[in-house]
């Protein structure tokens, strides 16, 4: 599909949202997962990383608000803006090939949902732990993680080290 059609349709989808806010009374609270919703179709449609990344973070975000909007904590919000770009991580792991950056998202994405589940434990200082612990985790991980065979190249630019 042409991205001039992809635009269209988002642009429509996001008009359509606001008069639904404007002329139903639904609160806006709703208004953010939508335009979230409208990426995540369109990336559907083109698989473009452009959507994925605002359609995940915005549908993430937009649920957070919902939930606090209708009497949940307010940690909610962080919370869901967290697992919105843990959503990016895991979508762009799952759908089709790996590109060689569909990481970055889980840095923000744990921040987020660390400092928000800090907020719902009642922990103050939960992340002050959480830090450490990650890296403990993620050292691990580099550690006990299967090593590839070297190439012949690998081992003469290493010396055969």
């Amino acid at each position: 599909m042409a991205t001039s059609r992809i635009l269209g349709l988002l642009l429509i989808a996001i008009g359509a949202a606001l008069l639904l806010v404007l002329t139903t009374g639904v609160g806006g609270e709703v208004l953010v997962g939508l335009l979230g919703l409208a990426f995540l179709a369109a990336y559907a449609t083109t698989r473009a990383y452009g959507f994925l990344v605002p359609g995940g973070i915005l549908t993430g975000l937009g649920t957070g608000i919902l939930i606090a909007a209708r009497g949940g904590p307010d940690e909610a919000v962080v919370l869901g803006l967290g697992a919105g770009f843990l959503a990016i991580a895991l979508v762009s792991a799952l759908v089709g090939p790996r590109s060689a950056g569909w990481w970055w998202p889980l840095i923000p994405g744990g921040v987020l949902s660390a400092v928000g589940a800090a907020g719902l434990t009642g922990v103050e200082d939960l992340p002050a732990y959480l830090v450490p612990t990650a890296l403990i985790v993620v050292g691990l991980t580099l550690l006990l993680r299967r090593r590839r065979p070297a190439s012949p190249e690998e081992e003469e630019s290493s010396g055969g080290v």
